[in-house]
């Protein structure tokens, strides 16, 4: 005679039952918990709690700009001049008078600037016509170069600022001689050809400062060797 089924197993089987139904259901709400939060637009910083000026649209722009500055990267800058030389603030005038290429703005910083090929070993310092020229004194070290008063946004007196350019010594050296002066507002006063005493295993040697008028470039002459 088969054996009924006893009330403990029975008890089981119940439990067994609901349990599978609790985590059924449970399943179920998180399931529809999540696809809600997918649906719904998530939101970070001050403008989600309604700050004004701020919202989603806010966000959607920057991101839209970002995306637009990567797809649309910056065009390369191109040198407009010949190889070997590069673009100056110039007048026309000064530029023609040393027989060097005229560039007008192609590719300037200011669109009323004026540009002039210069080669590349040239150095050149802010100046002024009265004193970016040779005399007596610099004649032997010194052969510079003033290329007229130029409009650029970052100068101040436009009338009497300009490039002043140096060329190397020799002429002919494949390298710059002359080390701009980087400082801002240099005072003329130490701008001065100075003679250096060698130390231990170092030659003595000369220091040239040459005033452009505005800025104080310098080179050195070791055994007349620049």
């Amino acid at each position: 005679k088969p054996l009924s089924r006893s009330p403990l197993r029975s008890s089981i089987s119940r439990a067994r039952a609901m349990l599978r139904a609790s985590l059924l259901l449970a399943l179920s709400a998180s399931a529809a918990s999540a696809a809600s939060a997918a649906s719904e637009p998530v939101c970070h910083g001050p403008a989600c709690q309604g700050e004004e000026g701020g919202g989603l649209e806010a966000e959607a722009s920057v991101l839209l700009q970002v995306h637009r500055a990567s797809a649309e990267p910056e065009t390369p800058y191109i040198n407009p001049c010949p190889k070997g030389y590069n673009p100056k603030a110039s007048t026309k005038e000064a530029c023609s008078a040393a027989n060097l290429k005229y560039t007008g703005n192609t590719n300037a910083v200011s669109t009323s600037a004026s540009h002039c090929c210069v080669p590349q070993y040239w150095t050149c310092n802010m100046g002024d016509e009265t004193y970016c020229k040779t005399s007596n004194q610099t004649s032997n070290y010194a052969n510079p170069t003033y290329w007229g008063a130029t409009e650029q946004w970052w100068w101040d007196a436009l009338e009497v600022q300009g490039n002043c350019c140096l060329p190397p010594n020799p002429a002919s050296a494949q390298t710059a001689t002359w080390a701009m002066d980087t400082r801002m507002n240099p005072s003329d006063e130490g701008c001065k050809t100075t003679e250096v005493k060698g130390k231990t295993g170092s030659p003595s040697y000369t220091l040239i400062a040459f005033w452009t008028g505005e800025q104080c470039p310098t080179t050195a002459n070791v055994g007349g060797t620049y």
